[in-house]
């Protein structure tokens, strides 16, 4: 289990909007920098380096410091707006005052019915194509996103560093490469367990929180995420200006 972070953060906010998909695929993204980054661990950056022309691994080698510090930012800044987006999440009441009594609803079915069996067929196309296009877009935002929360933790490849060095230093795991990356695929696979896991527990319950609760919630992560991406701005410019 990954510790409290970012990543778990905005995949909690997306199982109390019980967007599912969305959540799945941010965790997915920070297991792909996992995997990147026990691959890194094991040597296996010059295996990855083979597939990239040498132009583009020169302009990386010089400008390595300053991609660094551009990507850091970038990713300290996704965890800021999510913070200030989850807090500007509106939360709708499922039980109003108000009920809809039985005529009324009688009543709007008999003038909607005729609309609607005429234009059924074009609102089943346009209501299936629409949602395909939301929920394809969502989850490559989503890994992207993940992607970029991971980035913006300037600790994060360090500690797979020790904990790959550890384990090969007291023959936990064979010190090749093969052995590197059937750790980074279980890790991958872990990571991706355990957020489908957190995701589908916080979305089976959201019905459970009164909305009031949610709200509280919501401000309160918000609250931490904002805390969270400022502080990792400052270890991104003290880490990139101290020396």
């Amino acid at each position: 289990m990954p510790p409290m972070g970012p990543t778990n953060f905005a995949i909690i906010a997306k199982g109390f909007k019980k967007d599912i998909n969305a959540g799945i695929a941010i965790g997915t993204g920070a297991g792909f920098m996992d995997f990147v980054y026990i691959l890194v661990a094991f040597g296996g950056v010059s295996v990855i380096l083979s597939f990239v022309p040498q132009s583009i691994e020169i302009f990386f080698s010089q400008n390595e410091k300053w991609l660094k510090f551009i990507f850091s930012v970038l990713g300290c800044s996704i965890v800021i707006i999510y913070g200030i987006k989850i807090m500007r999440t509106k939360i709708i009441e499922e039980n109003p005052d108000e009920p809809i009594t039985p005529e009324e609803i009688e009543e709007v079915k008999e003038i909607a019915d005729e609309k609607l069996l005429k234009t059924k067929t074009e609102i089943k196309k346009i209501f299936h194509r629409n949602s395909l296009k939301k929920n394809n877009s969502s989850i490559t935002g989503g890994f992207f996103t993940g992607v970029l929360l991971c980035l913006s933790s300037v600790t994060l490849p360090a500690s797979w560093f020790a904990i790959v060095s550890i384990l090969k230093g007291y023959g936990i795991i064979d010190a090749n490469f093969f052995a590197g990356f059937g750790l980074a695929i279980g890790v991958l696979l872990g990571t991706v367990a355990w957020f489908y896991t957190l995701v589908k527990f916080i979305s089976k319950n959201s019905e459970k929180i009164k909305p009031a609760t949610l709200y509280k919630i919501n401000i309160s992560v918000g609250i931490i995420l904002l805390a969270l991406g400022a502080f990792l701005i400052y270890q991104v410019f003290y880490f990139a200006f101290a020396k």
